[in-house]
């Protein structure tokens, strides 16, 4: 699957490219970065190498760089799981500098993918999961996600199991936001 280019007022998300990885190593070694998601801290960056090529050769996964419109990166989206016409899963989705959340970018970031998930691939449904607790849980609600349950202990983290919390976003729901 061709990854698109999306663009919104203040952003463009781009296919994130080999020349990222530096960036979101750097990112992802944060705990500010790394406090909701199940990624192990001291990851090396040899690791995170090895994830990033895992999913450039995944035809059901897409990562893509976010930018602002002068190119500096700001963040980063992964979905999985694709399957053009039915489903996929937000799996990751940030916005690197605590200093730059609050401002809209995330939500931004949030409708183009939603648009491309939708309108581009066509999906059926649009899911994701969240750590309790995960400020970003108020965003997917406002954008009209819809609670399905907890999976308990369904994330690992350095040892520890964490519950999530699971949501999504079904093609008629979406299409009555417009």
């Amino acid at each position: 699957m061709k990854e698109p280019v999306l663009k919104t007022e203040d952003l463009i998300l781009r296919p994130s490219v080999f020349e990222d990885l530096n960036t979101f190593y750097e990112w992802e070694l944060q705990p500010a970065v790394t406090e909701f998601f199940s990624i192990r801290d001291g990851q090396t960056l040899e690791e995170v190498s090895e994830k990033f090529r895992k999913d450039c050769d995944d035809p059901a996964s897409m990562q893509l760089t976010i930018c602002f419109k002068d190119g500096t990166p700001i963040g980063r989206v992964v979905l999985c799981d694709i399957i053009e016409g039915w489903k996929a899963e937000l799996w990751r989705i940030y916005i690197a500098d605590p200093a730059l959340r609050g401002k809209g970018y995330g939500k931004q970031a949030m409708l183009a993918i939603m648009k491309c998930a939708f309108e581009d691939l066509k999906l059926e449904r649009f899911y994701l999961d969240h750590y309790t607790g995960n400020p970003a849980a108020g965003l997917y609600l406002s954008l009209g996600f819809q609670y399905e349950g907890v999976l308990r202990r369904n994330c690992r983290k350095n040892g520890k199991l964490y519950d999530v919390h699971l949501m999504s976003m079904l093609k008629d729901e979406y299409e009555a936001l417009s």
